[in-house]
């Protein structure tokens, strides 16, 4: 067992921030990864996709609008304890709703890895 706390705060190749995770690099994980991330406000990600993986998001905090598909054309809004299933390699976008609060949500993945692809076509 190993306790992961909140860590200092990260941003990822993907536009949001990050904090803390469990990972294969902070716990050895091998099969899963989980991590607390927040879009702050006004922002969005950049588009990206994970690649080998099936991932989840949990909103905690705030309202965020998920764009997805091969043109982006297709988006949802979550909101606080919403669920999100996300497949392999589907290409999306987060942006955050609020110009004045973040949104905060938590992310699950059966990859012990962040395994995050940016598509810079998509933008």
């Amino acid at each position: 067992m190993k306790v992961v706390k909140p860590g200092p705060d990260r941003e990822t190749p993907r536009g949001v921030v990050g904090g803390s995770e469990v990972s294969q690099a902070t716990t050895g994980a091998s099969n899963i990864y989980a991590g607390v991330f927040r879009v702050p406000p006004g922002a969005r990600s950049r588009p990206h996709y994970h690649e080998d993986c099936e991932s989840i998001c949990y909103m905690l905090s705030g309202r965020m609008k998920i764009r997805w598909g091969d043109h982006l054309e297709e988006e949802v809004v979550l909101e606080p304890r919403d669920l999100l299933y996300v497949p392999p390699r589907e290409t999306h976008v987060l942006e955050n709703l609020s110009d004045t609060e973040p949104a905060e949500y938590v992310v699950a993945r059966d990859s012990p890895t962040e395994d995050s692809v940016e598509v810079p076509w998509a933008g």
